[in-house]
């Protein structure tokens, strides 16, 4: 019995799925060059301590390691900061627009009741230099571009800002523990623990105890959000993110993404440094995002440029396992030519093999130690020669043996 060596949290691609895999990559990677986002690599191991004073990761959910020379590394958690970094680096003028696309695998030491996953292989953009409400609206709209491409229909997306929340606990007399625990009853729409933390403030006024009360219900179609978020924006702050919100949505409503957008201003993302619009999508019949995004306009000052920005990733093997149910993959490629021959005419099958991938065609050659039969129900023991064309070389002549 062979032992099992496979790690939890852990993908293993097999061939079936390794091409299906590039064909999302590339097409990706050629939308986002159309939208003028230039593909940028990053390395697999961080520093350990680009991430010590970062709240954004905690440090337990990192795969951690020691080199050679002794100093701690890290594999990489996220993809947004090490760009923001290369950015920063690279293009010192904060004014300047700067548009990345990438692909990457980031790793965390990090498992929920939901998911054990450990390493997400994930395609995205970042596009720094822009604070206009056209910009968020071009990231969701390219957002929605990159799952339209594989002919995903059903598609929901839920938009939200962490600013109108904060905007509100701001005016509290809370300690960041109470905040972030007030935050977190919520997003969860916990209306119950939420009461019981309220009455346990009596410094917080009658008017913000109701107005909280209300934040866990503000989900929903955005004309009716919109209106419930009028009577509640009792600060010029919650006022300011109200009105951002609403330029935003106009955007898509202008490039026909209107259908897809919900509100919902209670939720959040693991990510702290998203500092405005935030947004995830959802597929039908999917329990959990698929892609998610949002404006972090104070990440970049940490590495010495002040600069805005905007983006999202995408789960490509959460994407992969979707298309695959839906049968939403082409069924065009030709199927694979095998030729299988006598020893004697090793010469002429070499020939034939070597004519037909010089016009892009799979051509693969096999010995006859055995019968025709043998060896191509062998071969049809591997799911790689389901769609082939078997084809028989004897006395130098080629005809069809068996079609899969």
């Amino acid at each position: 019995m062979l032992a099992n060596y496979t790690i939890d949290g852990f993908e293993n691609i097999k061939y079936q799925g390794f091409g299906q895999l590039k064909y999302i990559e590339e097409r990706l990677a050629n939308l986002f060059e159309k939208y003028g986002y230039c593909q940028v690599e990053i390395p697999t191991f961080e520093n350990y301590e680009f991430y010590s004073s970062d709240e954004a990761i905690n440090r337990n959910d990192l795969f951690k390691f020691i080199s050679n020379s002794g100093k701690v590394l890290a594999l990489k958690p996220d993809a947004t900061l090490p760009i923001t970094r290369i950015a920063a680096i690279n293009h010192h003028d904060p004014e300047e627009v700067v548009k990345f696309s990438y692909q990457t695998n980031i790793y965390k030491d990090f498992s929920s009741p939901d998911s054990s996953k450990k390493e997400t292989t994930q395609s995205g953009i970042e596009y720094f230099g822009n604070s206009d409400p056209s910009c968020d609206g071009e990231i969701i709209t390219l957002a929605l571009a990159s799952l339209e491409l594989f002919g995903i229909k059903n598609i929901h997306i839920d938009l939200g800002h962490v600013g109108f929340i904060n905007a509100l606990l701001d005016e509290l007399y809370l300690n960041k523990n109470e905040r972030d625990h007030l935050f977190n009853l919520i997003e969860n729409k916990n209306i119950g623990d939420i009461k019981e933390f309220l009455e346990t403030k009596e410094n917080i006024s009658e008017e913000y105890k109701k107005i909280i009360l209300k934040l866990p219900r503000l989900y929903g179609k955005p004309e009716d959000v919109f209106k419930e978020m009028e009577t509640l924006a009792v600060t010029p702050k919650m006022r300011t993110v109200l009105e951002r919100l609403q330029s935003v949505y106009n955007y898509l409503c202008s490039v026909g993404a209107k259908d897809y957008i919900h509100l919902d201003i209670g939720f959040t993302n693991r990510m702290s440094y998203y500092t405005g619009i935030i947004f995830k999508a959802y597929l039908d019949g999917v329990g959990e995002s698929i892609l998610s995004g949002g404006r972090y306009d104070s990440l970049s000052a940490k590495f010495g440029i002040d600069r805005p920005a905007c983006g999202f990733s995408l789960d490509l093997l959460l994407l992969l396992e979707y298309l695959n149910n839906h049968n939403l993959f082409p069924d065009n490629s030709d199927p694979k030519i095998i030729i299988l021959y006598p020893e004697e005419e090793r010469e002429k099958a070499f020939s034939l093999c070597s004519d037909y991938r010089n016009n892009g065609r799979s051509a693969e050659m096999f010995v006859l130690n055995h019968s025709p039969e043998i060896v191509t129900n062998r071969l049809l023991k591997n799911p790689h020669y389901k769609n082939s064309e078997f084809y028989l070389l004897k006395d130098n002549n080629l005809t069809l043996w068996q079609k899969t």
